[in-house]
């Protein structure tokens, strides 16, 4: 007599996906996000990354090689954003244009306000 045969389940093999947003290394939010433009190339054959920050304005450009990830960029922008090398800039209409329109100042801003107002009070 026979039996009935038991069916196989395919087992689904997921792969790990990649990040899209990663932490600023200026403001510490989530709101880095790395584009690869892989029309524009320079004499050596490298794409051109833009990385922007969309809370603090943070704005870079850099030349990757071909096989780079957008993981790959944010890491080599990282590490030359702490050893103080990376070129990068701040734009100013990036962080005026987020929701709550509050302005984030730095701590050498804050430290200058505060001398004001002491110097206002004590006269």
């Amino acid at each position: 007599m026979g039996r009935r045969r038991k069916r196989r389940k395919k087992l689904l093999i997921r792969r790990p996906t990649m990040p899209t947003v990663f932490r600023c290394p200026n403001c510490e939010m989530e709101a880095l996000t790395v584009e690869i433009n892989k029309k524009e190339r320079n004499e050596f054959g490298y794409y051109k990354a833009i990385i922007r920050c969309g809370n603090c304005g943070l704005y870079a450009e850099m030349w990757v090689p071909p096989i780079y990830q957008p993981v790959d960029v944010y890491h080599k922008f990282l590490d030359e954003f702490v050893k103080g090398t990376a070129k990068y800039e701040i734009r100013k209409e990036a962080a005026a244009g987020k929701a709550g329109g509050e302005k984030r100042l730095s701590l050498e801003e804050l430290l200058e306000g505060e001398e004001h107002e002491m110097e206002g009070e004590g006269s």
